[in-house]
């Protein structure tokens, strides 16, 4: 009995709110909105003629892209990263760093491509895809880079990036000392590190020109 009240109901209120389309439902053809569509595509028409987005010669917006895109892939320049507490106005420290990476940066695509199966295009769809560790998911908000001395900086801070070192109220300290023995630890480890990426670089360069050989036969 429920059922049959419910249906019913549901019945009544689409009723209500979809009239008959007979063309005594009172329902408006809404004509002011094609007609207020059609002056506006009129005056915008007319302004493009009188008024035509200027040609330009030169991009500042594209130089400026350039120019940072080349700053920062260059090994030979330092930033000077100065981090802060939210809410207070001089920072408690600087370092310089060779390029500001987000921690969500992957060397992969973070989306795979999986087909659902069908026979439309709309039954493709994306799911996450790990990172280069197996892992799933986002590591928070932080950036990273490394210093001079290959010291490895992590944190999620407010940040100010310059290439010249910038004025404060008050001195600001360098993070980033170490002592002889530190320095000497982080040298024989980033050396290890070193040596792992040129060997992948290596072994990929190698696998690339044997396929470029393969692909000649």
């Amino acid at each position: 009995m429920k059922r049959i009240v419910g249906f019913l109901f549901i019945g009544v209120f689409i009723t209500l709110l979809f009239p008959s389309c007979d063309g005594k439902s009172g329902v408006s053809d809404n004509k002011t909105a094609f007609i207020e569509q059609k002056e506006t595509e009129k005056n915008q028409a007319h302004l493009l003629k009188v008024q035509p987005p200027p040609k330009l010669d030169w991009s500042l917006e594209r130089d400026n892209l350039i120019k940072r895109f080349l700053l920062q892939n260059d090994r030979t320049v330092m930033f000077y990263m100065y981090v802060f507490i939210e809410g207070v106005a001089d920072p408690i420290g600087y370092y310089q760093v060779n390029k500001v990476s987000s921690v969500n940066s992957q060397l992969t695509n973070t989306q795979q491509i999986v087909d659902a199966g069908g026979s439309e295009s709309y039954h493709y769809f994306s799911i996450p895809s790990p990172a280069e560790d197996g892992s799933y998911g986002e590591n928070g908000s932080g950036v990273f880079g490394f210093t001079p001395e290959d010291i490895y900086i992590e944190h999620n801070m407010k940040y100010i990036v310059a290439t010249v070192p910038l004025s404060f109220t008050k001195p600001v300290n360098r993070l980033t000392v170490i002592n002889i023995k530190t320095a000497d630890e982080l040298k024989q480890m980033m050396k290890k590190i070193n040596g792992q990426r040129d060997k992948i670089s290596a072994k990929a360069k190698a696998d690339l020109e044997k396929a470029e050989k393969e692909a000649k036969k």
